[in-house]
């Protein structure tokens, strides 16, 4: 038992240290709310009622007050794809994964190990990032939104699922890059995957064409570009 959890504070030392870790915080954590920010300012100046009828520019009409902010959600789900690649992807250089075995034998519990550390550390920056996003939205549309700490029951459960989608998406680009020894084929097979869910969400409500919208943008602009930033 001292063994594995000697282990599960290697990987999280592991993880903290590297240098793609900090650049998808950075990412996450500092663009994505303002990304938000910036979008809440100006749906506050057009107003919450608008639709691409009265202003042009927009592909569909505003989503209700509660589901505002999570279309910019969608920006972090890509880095955190990226990273869980990179992290399964990179046992397999360096004789990483035979250092890691001559501490712990054990393969499934070297594997429950990384398991478990790409949970606490995927947690804990979804939960923070997601919820400063949302809080942000709101505190963009001043009296127009939810008030920025206590928000709506809606819009807390949708926090909840996206902290979950974060979470799941992430260990299942982990266990994709360790499988195939790849980072790039996580990346090739999730974030379709991602897109479609924008899609079914679009055809089922109204409010899901944002989605749509917003992973569409940010597949085709930014895969690349992390991809170059971490590498």
């Amino acid at each position: 038992m001292k063994t594995f959890s000697r282990t599960i504070r290697f990987e999280l030392i592991k993880i903290c240290s590297s240098r793609v870790w900090w650049v998808i915080c950075a990412l996450v954590v500092v663009i994505q709310p303002l990304l938000a920010l910036i979008a809440a300012k100006s749906f506050a100046e057009m107003g919450l009622d608008a639709t691409p009828e009265t202003h042009p520019e927009l592909a569909v009409a505003l989503p209700p007050l509660d589901y505002l902010g999570f279309d910019a959600v969608l920006f972090g789900l890509l880095p955190m794809v990226v990273f869980g690649g990179i992290f399964g992807a990179s046992e397999y250089k360096h004789h990483i994964l035979r250092t890691t075995l001559l501490c712990q034998s054990s393969r499934v519990k070297i594997f429950c190990a990384k398991v478990l550390a790409l949970l606490i550390c995927s947690s804990l920056i979804s939960s923070f990032t997601i919820f400063t996003t949302i809080s942000v939205t709101h505190f963009g549309l001043g009296e127009l939104g939810l008030h920025p700490f206590y928000l709506s029951t809606i819009a807390w459960r949708f926090i909840g699922f996206s902290v979950l989608d974060w979470i799941l998406l992430t260990i299942l680009s982990f266990g994709i890059g360790m499988l195939f020894r790849n980072a790039i084929v996580p990346l090739v097979f999730l974030v379709p995957q991602v897109y479609n869910l924008g899609n079914y969400l679009a055809q089922k409500w109204g409010w899901g064409g944002i989605f749509l919208w917003q992973q569409v943008i940010f597949s085709l602009q930014y895969q690349q570009t992390l991809l170059n930033m971490i590498h």
